[in-house]
């Protein structure tokens, strides 16, 4: 399933974002096991960026409410979706926490990457919050279960907004460090240096609110031509989807008011409508005008849809 909806979920990034760039730090490792510790800024989006762009598959520590049915658990399972739980989701669920770093210690002596989130709590903002001991309580039981040549990630993720469509993404994988590196001796001082050294590896490059014009720069030399070229295009998928996402939108915005969620259900709520819009408008457009117009349409909705997209970024 995961192999499934990673090239799914890129293609469809490329209708949603005006542009992510990944940079990775230059001695950057893949195939040792790994602690990805992300800031936490957007919601599940957060997880889809970095799990889309990173060139291996990833696991993900993820907020255990949303393994009530299962159902759904299923799925976030197969999806590499692993639940952990805090004190507001019920103190008897804290005990299952014991299996869920079990599992991570598994996978890590396994060479796997896992993604925490180690602030803890989404909050919308363009500054890195105080961190939590998650992420070191997982690296110093890694290191006393003897997991060998364990690396850390500090990464931060940078948008140029959380309600914009098409929007502007940065992500910087800076550079590791070796968690058997600080002393480990004492449980409490390993906590302290360790977050740290992570704070300070999360920090690099992070943009602050008030330097978000870094994110808009464009290089373009050529960008009164290029918006004349896709204007015409632009202007029919306008006039043929604005509707059907100003809908989606709508719906999103009154189910989502006051959370971090919107960006996450919207781009989410996309994925799902939207090939079925195209099919459905192009089953219609056939059924007046042909097979083959409506063929066509099925085929050409989409690029009208990008060049929109261009136009707007442009």
């Amino acid at each position: 399933m995961y192999r499934i909806l990673k090239p799914i979920i890129r293609l469809a990034l490329l209708f949603y974002t005006k542009k992510v760039s990944v940079l990775f730090e230059k001695n950057s490792t893949f195939s040792k096991p790994k602690i990805i510790a992300c800031n936490h800024p957007n919601s599940f989006f957060d997880a889809i960026i970095i799990a889309i762009f990173y060139p291996k598959p990833i696991y993900f520590l993820a907020r255990g409410d949303a393994f009530k049915k299962p159902v759904v658990a299923k799925f976030l399972r197969r999806i590499h979706l692993i639940p952990i739980y805090r004190i507001s989701e019920g103190i008897s669920n804290l005990a299952k926490n014991t299996d869920t770093f079990n599992e991570c210690i598994s996978l890590l002596k396994n060479g796997e990457t896992i993604l925490i989130f180690s602030e803890g709590l989404c909050v919308q903002e363009w500054k890195l919050r105080s961190l939590k001991k998650g992420t070191a309580r997982l690296a110093l039981m890694a290191i006393n279960e003897g997991v060998e040549n364990l690396k850390i990630q500090p990464t931060n993720i940078n948008y140029d907004s959380f309600t914009k469509v098409p929007k502007q993404i940065i992500v910087h994988f800076n550079e590791e460090f070796e968690a058997t590196s600080i002393n480990h001796t004492k449980e409490a001082e390993f906590y302290v240096l360790f977050n740290s050294i992570l704070k300070a590896g999360m920090e690099k490059d992070l943009i602050a609110k008030e330097n978000l014009a870094v994110l808009n720069i464009n290089n373009s030399e050529n960008n009164r031509l290029k918006k004349i070229v896709v204007s015409i295009p632009a202007f029919i998928g306008w006039f043929t989807q604005k509707w059907f996402y100003n809908s989606i939108k709508k719906l999103v915005i009154k189910k989502t008011k006051n959370s971090v969620f919107y960006d996450s259900i919207l781009f989410g709520l996309l994925l799902l409508t939207y090939p079925l819009f195209v099919l459905l408008f192009s089953i219609v457009i056939g059924l007046f005008f042909g097979i083959q117009i409506g063929i066509i349409s099925f085929i050409l909705l989409p690029i009208f849809a990008y060049c929109y997209k261009i136009y707007k970024t442009i």
